[in-house]
């Protein structure tokens, strides 16, 4: 995986986004108090944590120790390996301190919670330097486990804080390799694949996975070291520390149109799923040409026959255009 050190604010817009292709970005919060103090041991580093705990739940999930050490599903894929529950943070700190007595503890995180609500001030105490204030910021805590691979829709910075991660990333192409699960059933918000981990899994039962493995690219990232991934490129995360791991990610889009947010992909992909799905073959490769062309392929001299000022839904759109093509879509939707 391509690395660099030293990164700026506007190279990375310049360079990296651009690019379109997974970056580790070392060193870019060694700054961090969060990274000094978890060098210093799990006890400093979760009393300083506390320090912003307003006391509110937040989401916590809890597995067997088992050798994957991964959230995900079911063996029958009737359901997920893990318990959900909302606890706040003193009694996770608790837990994860306890668990650190224990030579092969139960697999225990707290993820994705909004800093600013569940932690507030830590989030100002430790800026990511790359991104504007205004791009939120989201933390994972917990020991050691693993997130199987999956895919976001948005722009993704993650920077680890605490502990060690190794990150595996294929691109958006290897979806037919990855046994990926319904992508309105799983483990989390993201479509995921069934494979708990793509190093250790058995490839008489997984065969694709050797050939997926052949496109990804494979990172660790120590304490204040941060890692682009670009929307869309599947991404399994391990973290790699026993007792104690903190990351901070940060996802964002920009606008899709005037005054609303870049929010439709998955939806428009679950509702093209459920449109064509009853449909012969034939038809069926029929449409994937017309998406070809409409969705991925007119643009530039393929709409050099239409004036710029008559293009409609090829061209921009304003906000009354838009809200006019929300309005209709959802009036088919109610029928």
């Amino acid at each position: 995986m391509k690395e660099v050190e030293g990164i700026t604010r506007e190279r990375f817009e310049r360079e990296v986004v651009p690019a379109y292709a997974p970056v580790v970005m070392r060193g870019v919060a060694a700054h961090w108090p969060l990274v000094a103090q978890g060098r210093a041991g799990l006890e400093p580093c979760l009393q300083y944590l506390m320090g912003f705990d307003g006391g509110q739940p937040v989401d916590a999930v809890l597995a067997r120790p088992e050798p994957t050490r991964a959230f995900t599903y079911r063996p029958g894929l009737d359901g997920f390996n893990f318990t959900l529950d909302k606890r706040p943070y003193a009694a996770l700190f608790e837990q994860l301190w306890r668990y650190s007595h224990f030579p092969e503890p139960p697999a225990l995180a707290a993820q994705s919670a909004l800093v600013s609500d569940a932690l507030s001030g830590l989030e100002q105490a430790n800026a990511m330097p790359l991104l504007d204030a205004a791009v939120p910021a989201r933390i994972w805590i917990g020991n050691r486990a693993t997130v199987p691979a999956h895919f976001d829709d948005s722009h993704n910075i993650a920077c680890v804080a605490v502990g060690r991660r190794r990150f595996t990333l294929l691109p958006p192409q290897c979806a037919p390799l990855l046994y990926l699960g319904p992508p309105d059933y799983a483990p989390t918000a993201a479509p995921m694949s069934v494979v708990p981990d793509l190093h250790t899994t058995d490839r008489t039962r997984f065969p694709l996975v050797a050939d997926a493995l052949a496109h990804a690219v494979v990172a660790e990232l120590e304490p204040g070291d941060a890692i682009y991934i670009p929307p869309l490129w599947f991404h399994q995360v391990q973290s790699l520390a026993p007792h104690l791991n903190i990351l901070m990610n940060y996802w964002w889009r920009p606008l899709a149109a005037p005054q609303r947010p870049d929010d439709l992909h998955l939806a428009a992909l679950r509702l093209a799923m459920l449109a064509l799905r009853h449909l012969p073959d034939g038809e069926r490769e029929g449409w994937r040409a017309l998406f070809g062309h409409y969705v991925f392929g007119a643009r530039g001299e393929g709409l050099a026959h239409i004036p710029e000022g008559q293009r409609h839904l090829f061209g921009d759109i304003d906000v009354a255009a838009d809200a006019a093509l929300r309005e209709d879509l959802l009036s088919r939707l109610k029928r």
